[in-house]
């Protein structure tokens, strides 16, 4: 826990949102290392009271003070730009150790509202943090590594054994950090059309794009005008889907989505 709250290096002057609060392993080292408020959201009801009735046992000392607000809730069911708003606050900090039957998911949103994120330091599971982190032409690399990297840098900070968990689970974990790109993302045109394009073409991704092309199914973007902007950008559609990088991918999606 140490070396996570070291990898985030929380400031006096920054706002935490924590996704999966649990019983305040990382809530009450970031807030007592400075962190200048910390929102912790916890959906188990359990844990929630627990981390409340120790929250309100250490609120008494000023290294954590009134910097946590505990909100018992789902994230995927949660409004976040609300919530933001609400308390005042332009952007933060996401960390958490991501619950992995829906780590997907809550990324997706995350990265969804990523205008309002400074960075993400998040735990998954090791075969997912490899998947974010991963370069073309590569096992682990697939719909989510470009739908990622389209949005973030990202970067495997160090992975974490069974062993530091109690229960233990069967596999490995990791820390990623994500720092959304700003101004330095590549523009995609229209996003949902993006997510189609790449999911079309990496459907089978070690086959070449013309035979994907053949396959593809979507309402949004179809093969003849996959194939046009393949033609208008110069690519070979006879690489394998693998092999095109996310810069590709979006240019690909931006002819998709506003063809000339």
């Amino acid at each position: 826990m140490e070396r996570i709250v070291e990898a985030i290096d929380p400031r006096p002057d920054q706002t935490f949102l924590e996704i999966g609060a649990g019983a305040g392993e990382l809530t009450i080292p970031l807030a007592s290392r400075g962190a200048a408020r910390v929102l912790a959201i916890e959906t188990d009801r359990m844990l929630f009271e627990k981390l409340a009735s120790m929250l309100q046992k250490d609120g008494k000392s000023p290294e954590v003070g009134e910097d946590v607000e505990l909100i018992h809730a789902d994230f995927l069911k949660l409004d976040l730009q609300k919530l933001l708003s609400e308390r005042g606050i332009r952007r933060v900090r996401v960390v958490g150790n991501l619950p992995f039957s829906v780590a997907s998911p809550i990324l997706f949103k995350l990265l969804a509202h990523r205008e309002r994120l400074v960075d993400l330091t998040l735990m998954f599971q090791l075969e997912v943090a490899q998947r974010l982190t991963a370069v073309p032409a590569t096992k682990a690399y697939g719909f989510l590594t470009v739908v990622a990297q389209q949005a973030a840098k990202t970067e495997l900070l160090f992975t974490i054994p069974p062993q530091a968990f109690n229960p233990q689970p069967k596999v490995h974990a990791a820390m990623v950090s994500l720092v959304p790109l700003g101004k330095d993302e590549p523009p995609v045109g229209d996003y949902e059309v993006f997510r189609a394009v790449v999911r079309g073409l990496l459907t089978h991704r070690r086959k070449n794009i013309s035979n994907n092309i053949k396959h593809l199914s979507s309402r949004l973007v179809g093969g003849s005008s996959i194939q046009s902007g393949l033609t208008e950008m110069g690519i070979d559609s006879s690489r394998r889907a693998e092999t095109l990088s996310v810069e590709e991918f979006a240019a690909l999606s931006h002819f998709c989505a506003s063809p000339p």
